[in-house]
């Protein structure tokens, strides 16, 4: 009856190692697949940002900081090694390259205002690293929709220093960020233009260059 008695408990226990095991946080996979790759408004901007550039360039997402910078020379080993432990832990949304040549452009980080994500405030560290490499970064606000003049003029202006086309606003309103306003006192028409109506004579002087806007 002992031997019984002991035989069950040693089976139980058994059991429960095995359970335990099982359960044990060191369960060297402990992995499911994610029911998709990117948010929606990851995807949505993906796609839109593709079609804003064109062929000429390339979109590559959420590619490491380190993959795009690297230590310079003369650097302490023990600052190296702290700064390329933090440029691993962080990465940007996009990537913008040249298409045939791969040459990184610039940089592109989504910030929902809304959320909790860490890349809600700048990041010091991470400006720091691509303005001391001289990768042009910008951040642009998630939102509803966007339209592809705003997304061209934004990464024209911004990342390939390209004269920005002029966006078609149809109704809606381009974000602060994206697009800077005209001062009050410019405007389309030049002031010498309305002089020039008012007095006749001087229509017929030489032409004068445009003013930069």
């Amino acid at each position: 009856m002992e031997l019984i008695l002991f035989a069950m408990i040693s089976l139980i226990v058994v059991v429960a190692l095995l359970a335990s095991k099982l359960n044990d946080n060191s369960f060297p996979f402990p992995f499911d697949k994610k029911s998709a790759v990117f948010t929606p408004a990851e995807k949505h901007f993906h796609l839109l940002l593709e079609k804003a550039l064109g062929d000429d360039f390339r979109v590559i997402n959420r590619v490491k900081l380190s993959d795009i910078v690297t230590v310079r020379n003369g650097v302490s080993t023990k600052a190296s090694q702290a700064a390329s432990n933090n440029a691993k832990s962080k990465y940007l949304d996009f990537v913008i390259c040249d298409r045939e040549t791969m040459a990184l452009l610039g940089t592109l980080d989504l910030v929902d205002t809304q959320g909790k994500g860490y890349k809600i405030k700048k990041d010091w560290f991470v400006s720091g690293a691509l303005e001391a490499a001289a990768i042009p970064h910008i951040r642009i606000k998630v939102k509803g929709s966007y339209t592809l003049d705003e997304i061209r003029a934004c990464v024209n202006s911004k990342l390939l220093g390209n004269k920005a086309p002029k966006p078609r606003f149809k109704g809606r309103v381009i974000p602060a960020p994206m697009v800077r306003a005209r001062p009050k006192n410019t405007g389309v028409v030049a002031p010498a233009a309305t002089s020039m109506a008012a007095d006749p004579a001087q229509l017929s002087a030489p032409p004068r260059a445009a003013l930069p806007h």
